[in-house]
Formats: C-alpha cells, structure tokens, sequence
C-alpha cells in the first residue's frame, strides 16, 4: 500500500447520510481539509436532526460556533461543508457559490440527488460506516 493511499484512509471518515424515508447517500469527511472544524463533528456523530433546505444547499444546524478553517467561496456538486456564518453541515447538490465563505468538510459519494428535492424538517441522520 503506497503512503499517499495509507494517508488517503487515515485523513478519509466514511460516513452515510440517511434521509428518514427517503433514502441514504454515502460519503466521507476529510481531515485534511478542516481538520479542527472535522474532529469536531465526529465527537458529535450520531447527528439525528431535520434538514432546511436553502437556495443551492441543504443544511443541518449543529451549535459549534467554528470560525472558518481554509475558506472557500465557490463548491462543486457533492461538497458537504460546515457554514460558519449559519452554524451549520451543509450538502451541496450542485455546483454553487455560498452566502459566505464555507470550511470544505467532505464529500457526498453516492446518491447526491438524494439533496436536491427534500423539504425543510425532514429527518436527516449522519453517521460514521
């Protein structure tokens, strides 16, 4: 197993994403790419809460008022991040550019379309695989 492989499993959580009656998607977070803002919601998973889907993403309130951690303005479909300006994971299904800036956290692997069509207090579940 070559060391940028071995990195790639150690830095990669896989997760699934379950939407209460809808269906599940499968993803992972990434340490690498916000690692404080990471750890911290894996000491939260099980996350069991209800969506509020927006224009261009879906979002999951948490309360662990983070600041930004390698911000980006622009995402690519699958992105799910942490949104400090709102407090919370969010899951973009398509390519988008946020409010403000948004701390990448991983991505949705699986069943993205599962995002786009959901209506605000579905339940939504986040855990590890």
């Amino acid at each position: 197993m070559g060391l940028s492989r071995l990195s790639d499993e150690l830095s990669k959580i896989p997760i699934k994403i379950t939407v209460v009656d809808k269906g599940e998607a499968r993803g992972y977070l990434n340490r690498l790419t916000a690692p404080l803002t990471v750890e911290t919601i894996l000491q939260m998973l099980p996350i069991n809460s209800r969506t509020s889907p927006a224009m261009g993403h879906v979002s999951v309130l948490l309360g662990i008022k983070r600041g930004t951690e390698k911000p980006l303005d622009k995402v690519k479909a699958g992105t799910i991040a942490y949104w400090p300006r709102s407090d919370a994971l969010t899951i973009y299904p398509k390519d988008t550019k946020p409010y403000s800036p948004i701390n990448k956290i991983g991505e949705v692997e699986d069943n993205l379309e599962l995002f786009s069509r959901l209506r605000s207090g579905s339940r939504i579940i986040i855990d590890r695989v």
